[in-house]
């Protein structure tokens, strides 16, 4: 994993507060405790609400396929998936901020080159 620019990350972990209904610690959390955390939820979502996980997964726009192979994986080896795919969630969550972000007209010069 390359670093994660600190503001990105924080609002990945209000966003994931948010979407997953998990409470966490005061402070700046790091990428790893973030990863964790999610981990977890999606240990009790899977085992529990298997319907809202795919929900989520769908809503958040992860690639199936990536997912299906974790499973493939973590049955094959009798690893557990769960931080592998929050990994997944996270790197997904950071993509769409860091995508907000390049495309951010605010960034032009004047009114003429907005569109």
């Amino acid at each position: 994993m390359h670093p994660v620019p600190a503001p990105y990350l924080q609002e990945t972990v209000a966003w994931a507060q948010q979407t997953f209904a998990v409470s966490l610690p005061p402070g700046n959390i790091s990428y790893e405790q973030l990863e964790e955390m999610l981990g977890r939820r999606l240990e009790y979502l899977i085992s529990n609400d298997f319907q809202q996980f795919i929900f989520l997964l769908y809503r958040i726009d992860v690639a199936e396929k990536k997912v299906k192979l974790i499973l493939e994986a973590a049955a094959a080896t009798g690893l557990d998936p769960y931080r592998p795919i929050a990994a997944l969630i996270i790197e997904r969550q950071l993509q769409k901020i860091a995508s907000r972000e390049a495309f951010r007209q605010d960034h032009l010069p004047d009114d003429e080159e907005r569109w």
